[in-house]
């Protein structure tokens, strides 16, 4: 793909031609970055940069090896860290003034990406910025370039860096991921992209070992017990990526909130997302939220009914049926308060493989089909479930085949 770029500043002509730059696929993805260096250097920002044709960047050899180990509060041991990032096409990594590492994000081009642009100087103005509950990546500064503007914020490890080592650690996972969605939706803003890949922890540093292998061909042997990790600090999960974003008046109700279709999003996206209707973005975004957090979380709610059925009413296919987030924060945490504690601190890894569909009941299932009006959705659904039961029962396959 060539990229389409503006003579008089060397940028993409637009904010949708610098998302789809693809630094995997394309060598001359850092240009338009070069072209800012003159830019982000008068700010106090040496951008990371890339060596031979590896998209990976890397500090500029001219900076400290290690990161200051004071960076905005975060956690981890950076005494003898050389850190990477690999780029997105809207996300670069640099060092600032004090040596600490930071990420420079383009968010909006004009009226282009204004949305994102806005939730984000909401979010970090008074009296937002200061609540506890705001489980937001607070942007360290705003820059402004011509008519495009850019964000600049800690550069935070992802929060799936490890499996979680038991159950507990899960739980406190889920209910900072509830509480911070909660805050949110009572501000009135939809994420309408929540997925592990936008929750970031309060570490920037080494993460233990826990595999051992020596060449490609040999096996991967796990260190058993795994070392702590999340119990070695006060973690804290942060939402970013406000991108597909959607904010209401602060006195609009809930339920009355729409959304305009997007042909765009991830694979465990609400099922109403994916029509061509208006639907309401904070049921979507509690629909994704259980979808994560079953996700990584199977083990634990395949042993604990009433989280199971908590997240299966978070992904009705009726989004009336589902709670709101304040209602799925409650629910868990008196859920969570008759769980024993040795139970939750039993060793017992728990990793994001997928966004796995919850289970539910066939009766549970054609209920919210038919009262969503999915009529060929509730047909197909019926016909391969009576399929599989006379399959199962009697072994035989129908004669009839849809």
């Amino acid at each position: 793909m060539v990229m389409l770029l503006d003579e008089e500043t060397s940028l993409p002509v637009s904010l949708r031609a610098w998302r789809d730059i693809c630094p995997t696929n394309e060598p001359q993805w850092q240009q338009p970055w070069e072209a800012l260096s003159s830019f982000f250097n008068a700010a106090g920002y040496q951008r990371f940069r890339s060596r031979g044709r590896n998209s990976m960047t890397y500090p500029d050899e001219s900076l400290p090896p290690y990161p200051a180990l004071d960076s905005f509060g975060l956690y981890g041991d950076r005494s003898e860290l050389k850190p990477t990032f690999f780029p997105l096409s809207q996300v670069v990594a640099a060092r600032d003034r004090e040596n600490r590492d930071v990420v420079i994000k383009v968010v909006s081009k004009g009226d282009e990406g204004r949305r994102e642009l806005e939730i984000l100087q909401l979010l970090n103005s008074e009296p937002l910025r200061s609540d506890p509950a705001n489980a937001t990546v607070r942007v360290l500064e705003f820059l402004e370039f011509h008519d495009w503007h850019f964000v600049v914020m800690p550069l935070c490890d992802q929060c799936d860096e490890l499996p979680f080592l038991n159950v507990s650690e899960g739980f406190d996972f889920a209910d900072q991921v509830l509480a911070g969605l909660a805050f949110l939706h009572e501000n009135r803003i939809a994420h309408l992209d929540i997925s592990c890949d936008n929750i970031l922890i309060n570490h920037h540093g080494t993460v233990p070992q826990t595999e051992i292998w020596t060449t490609p061909s040999e096996p991967i042997y796990k260190i058993w017990p795994p070392p702590e990790w999340r119990s070695t600090f006060p973690a804290r999960y942060f939402f970013i990526d406000f991108g597909y974003s959607q904010y209401f008046a602060k006195d609009a109700s809930l339920d009355k909130c729409l959304a305009e279709p997007f042909p765009q999003g991830r694979e465990h996206r609400a099922p109403e997302m994916r029509r061509a209707t208006n639907y309401n973005p904070f049921a979507a975004d509690v629909y994704a939220t259980a979808r994560t957090l079953y996700g990584w979380l199977k083990d634990a709610a395949d042993e604990t009914p009433s989280l199971l059925i908590l997240l299966r009413d978070m992904t009705s296919q009726n989004p009336s049926r589902r709670p709101t987030a304040k209602m799925a924060l409650e629910r868990f945490r008196a859920l969570r308060s008759t769980i024993p504690g040795e139970k939750l601190l039993e060793v017992h890894e728990l990793e994001l493989i997928d966004y796995s569909l919850v289970p539910r009941s066939f009766i549970v299932m054609l209920r919210d089909l038919i009262e969503t009006r999915q009529w060929t959705i509730a047909y197909r659904f019926t016909w391969i479930s009576l399929k599989m039961w006379v399959t199962k029962t009697f072994g035989l396959k129908p004669a009839v085949q849809l």
